[in-house]
């Protein structure tokens, strides 16, 4: 079916921004991303990427002296060299922005300091406020301290009475600064750890560290981010603390936190954790990722199954695919199937470095669209210790054949050559051509499968604002060059599961997998099923839940 629905570009490209949205919730502000990669790029050097910042900065509200306060204040952290290049770079920006006839908001200067105590004890106070300690009596000894006292002189005669007393930044957005430079620099591990600890002390969330932490992974560098992101864990580890948000709640006592992960190509991956009921974060709990279906969100039959399994004792994670839901990735509601793939590793990436996941003990599970998916991420991904399918459909073949090969070669002919044309129309602008991957409505002519179909998708029964169930025609071409059957032989010693309904018209594939792949393997009927049943009808989901946990027990020991 070839329909070119404007609402529809509308309504996916709003869907993708208010998922960036949600995703932002009770994090950084606006002025506060800015004064992240303000404060990264200056301490890397970066000018060319930190004058359009600077612009940007002035725009959601900072004032010119509070940006002059942090290029000046990362100077202890950074060096003078490049904190001068950073004012240097900013009087030219301003000084072209005055020429345009903007007049920017230069804000209060730093209010004088009237305390004459020794600069030394104030320096120690302020620290300790900082930190939320008790001042030490006298001078520190110990350490660098014993080995240096010059270099203990400059810190709290300098560092923390002369630059954190100046109170055009607060001590809260000082440690913004801090930390986004340390972060930014790498090999700093050791004082980074210090700093997000005084960052938590002052008022900054654990969520606004990990969203700092995802604004260096993708304006720095993600050997950066990785770094920084062991040293939250590890941190917040020790204070019992995690990185949720207000999204986080509990459900049959699992509870479920909103989080984010990137994929290889620095796409932000949006998904749901599980952690079984009574979680102790100091024990090593066996880990699914669960991969949702064509066209699909994590709201849907992969996160149902992600919490029927969290609530067996696994952590489980269920995504939304690159492209699809509150993931990012643009255009928006496009098939790429090397990408879909990808996120299934991305997804291991982040349960792998998880303090509580084992790492030897990672499974994966795909429904529909996703069991294709999961078997060539397992093809590839020998961390995948165990994958199981449900109602699993081959889109490539799908796309090629169809079910049954209704398809001919002729047919698949000339839907290439029509992609190719609305390849070229959409690239010089036209709109884009979409179609259903479920339709609007059901007329006497659809068949048993359609009307499954549409029940879960278009009724209160699963429908969600983030499955549309549309997406760009031109997704059909690389639909049609995925063939996740081909190595799938090379899986084994690990083993595959099979799930089916006795019903579903698209056992066919999961008897194709099965016929190809090595052993250990096997092939579950589940009596009286079809296709969509196994998505949430209870009756068929208590036999393919307890099926599932037994594979994964088995061979996830």
């Amino acid at each position: 079916m070839k329909k070119i629905n404007l609402y529809i570009i509308t309504v996916t490209l709003l869907l993708g921004i208010s998922g960036n949205i949600n995703a932002q919730k009770s994090m950084l502000s606006k002025k506060q991303e800015k004064t992240v990669t303000i404060s990264s790029f200056t301490a890397r050097g970066k000018l060319d990427k930190l004058k359009p910042e600077l612009i940007a900065g002035l725009e959601v509200g900072l004032t010119v002296n509070e940006i002059k306060e942090v290029l000046v204040h990362l100077y202890a952290y950074s060096g003078f060299p490049g904190s001068l290049r950073g004012l240097q770079t900013f009087m030219s920006v301003l000084d072209e922005r005055k020429a345009a006839g903007i007049n920017d908001n230069w804000g209060r200067e730093a209010s004088p300091v009237t305390d004459t105590r020794d600069k030394y004890e104030r320096g120690k106070e302020i620290l300790a406020e900082l930190s939320g300690t008790t001042p030490p009596e006298g001078r520190a000894t110990a350490g660098y301290a014993g080995f240096s006292p010059e270099i203990e002189t400059f810190l709290k005669e300098h560092l923390f009475a002369d630059i954190f007393e100046r109170d055009v930044l607060t001590y809260s957005e000082r440690e913004l600064v801090t930390v986004s430079v340390i972060a930014s620099l790498g090999g700093l591990e050791p004082m980074l750890r210090s700093h997000m600890d005084i960052s938590l002390n002052v008022g900054i969330t654990p969520s606004q560290l990990q969203q700092m932490i995802s604004i260096i992974g993708v304006n720095i560098g993600r050997k950066e981010a990785d770094a920084a992101q062991l040293v939250l864990n590890e941190l917040l580890k020790t204070k019992g603390l995690t990185t949720e948000n207000n999204d986080t709640k509990m459900v049959n006592g699992v509870k479920v936190q909103k989080i984010t992960f990137h994929n290889r190509i620095n796409i932000d991956v949006a998904g749901n954790l599980f952690l079984p009921p009574n979680f102790d974060a100091n024990k090593k709990y066996p880990a699914i990722v669960a991969g949702h279906t064509f066209t699909g969100v994590k709201e849907q039959t992969s996160g149902l199954h992600a919490q029927k399994l969290a609530e067996l004792g696994y952590v489980t994670l269920a995504f939304d695919a690159s492209f699809w839901g509150e993931s990012g990735g643009f255009p928006r509601n496009i098939e790429v199937p090397e990408i879909r793939v990808e996120d299934f590793s991305a997804a291991v990436d982040y349960l792998s470095n998880h303090l509580s996941v084992d790492l030897n003990r990672i499974g994966a599970l795909g429904i529909c669209g996703g069991g294709g998916y999961v078997v060539s991420a397992a093809t590839i991904d020998h961390r995948i210790k165990a994958a199981a399918t449900v109602s699993m459909y081959d889109l490539g073949s799908a796309r090629r054949q169809g079910l049954g090969d209704a398809i001919t070669y002729e047919q698949r002919m000339k839907t290439l050559d029509l992609i190719g044309e609305l390849r070229t129309k959409e690239y010089r602008g036209e709109p884009r051509t979409n179609t259903c991957g479920v339709p609007l409505r059901i007329t006497e002519n659809d068949t048993e499968n359609t009307r499954e179909f549409y029940d879960y998708y278009r009724t209160p029964r699963a429908q969600h604002p983030n499955a549309t169930t549309e997406y760009s025609l031109t997704s059909q071409a690389p639909m049609m060059n995925f063939f996740p059957f081909v190595q799938i032989e090379t899986i084994s010693p690990r083993p595959l599961l099979f799930i089916v309904g006795e019903r579903a018209v698209s056992a066919c594939f999961s008897e194709d997998a099965y016929s190809k792949a090595a052993e250990p393997k096997e092939l579950f009927v589940v009596p009286g099923a079809s296709h969509v049943d196994l998505y949430d009808r209870p009756r068929y989901l208590a036999v393919s839940i307890a099926k599932l946990d037994s594979f994964f027990k088995e061979y996830l020991k």
